[in-house]
């Protein structure tokens, strides 16, 4: 259960009390304002700010290109006037409540028909937004997570392998990124492809330095782990597509990031790594493992994007969810063509 409090000028309390109708609440009245305290189920959440937003966004409203309530959205102050400043929704989830009433209706909501339960957008941007921005602990933990790989691809450990996998940060900039294309925020887009090359570039930088000297301290083999990461098979691109697609649903559904993250991890980690081996220790097999990699990063971010239009994620305003439509299908397109380019190359390797 939910407690939702929100809060709207003295101007706007009347229309919203008709939309509150059959909903049990508490009213907090101000000079200026006025806030509404409910309580509601969980699958509830994102229908109730659906029709609040709707109810507040009014036809003097529409085309602002962004929703009159939420603090989320930093052009907040060009898409509303003054008195919006008291206008806002805020959700979070007590530790218990005790009503006999709302037990009741607890039990009358679990006796309709099933309804599907979809987390509030405002909720999954909310839990995004720390991934589109540049974290150096983060980037200290993929370069600790390269080596340990790279120990355990030389050693053909496959718990080591797996412990590298636990500790890398990739599903952080690859969900982001298809969360940012869904709701169509360009500068989170670009900070989010910004981060994840970055990642990926420096998985194999840190391989190749850290190869070169052991190969001619160390007699290094090469081992299946290695060997089967310079196969670049254009099977790998579909099992990226649906890795990525079940990421994002179990994101999505509250499994635990760390859970989800080693499906990321398994497809992406192991090949950067090899890619930077091969640079330096055996060439031949260079442009087979890049080809992986990059194989790899399309369809993750591909099946992503599957996620999120399976999930319906995008914004609440019409303009707006119009734009980020048209967004999307761009990227769709140019992702299939990616694909289309990399199966062909996977041939000629």
């Amino acid at each position: 259960m939910k407690k939702v409090v929100i809060t709207v000028p003295r101007a706007k309390a009347a229309i919203l009390t008709k939309s509150l109708a059959g909903i049990a609440y508490t009213i907090d009245d101000s000079e200026e304002r006025v806030s509404y305290t409910l309580y509601v189920q969980d699958g509830m959440v994102d229908e109730m700010i659906r029709k609040t937003h709707a109810t507040l966004n009014g036809s003097d409203r529409v085309g602002t290109g962004a929703p009159i309530w939420t603090g989320l959205i930093p052009e907040i102050r060009d898409a509303v006037g003054d008195e919006d400043r008291h206008t806002l929704i805020e959700v979070s989830t007590p530790d218990f409540v005790i009503s006999p009433y709302l037990d009741k209706l607890k039990e009358e909501w679990k006796a309709q028909v099933q309804r599907e339960e979809r987390a509030p957008v405002e909720k999954i941007l909310a839990t995004v937004e720390d991934y589109s921005k540049f974290d150096i602990n983060k980037v200290i933990l993929a370069a600790i997570a390269g080596i340990v790989a790279l120990i355990g691809l030389f050693l053909n450990n496959i718990g080591i392998i797996i412990g590298a996998m636990l500790l890398s940060p990739l599903l952080g900039p690859i969900y982001a990124l298809a969360i940012s294309i869904a709701v169509a925020d360009r500068k989170a887009m670009v900070d989010c492809i910004k981060i994840l090359t970055a990642y990926v570039l420096m998985l194999i930088g840190i391989a190749a330095v850290v190869t070169l000297p052991l190969s001619f301290v160390i007699d290094l083999e090469m081992t299946p782990e290695i060997a089967s990461r310079m196969d670049a098979n254009s099977v790998y691109i579909i099992m990226a597509i649906l890795l990525g697609l079940a990421t994002i649903i179990a994101l999505a559904k509250g499994i635990p990031e760390g859970i989800a993250g080693v499906a990321i991890a398994a497809a992406l980690l192991p090949p950067a790594v090899v890619t930077g081996i091969a640079l330096v220790w055996h060439p031949a097999g260079f442009l087979d493992a890049l080809t992986l990699t990059l194989q790899n990063v399309v369809g993750l971010v591909a099946g992503s994007l599957i996620g999120v239009v399976f999930l319906k994620i995008g914004p609440r305003d019409l303009i707006s969810h119009y734009n980020a439509k048209k967004s999307l299908a761009r990227i769709a397109w140019f992702l299939f063509t990616m694909i289309v380019l990399l199966v062909f190359i996977s041939f000629l390797v």
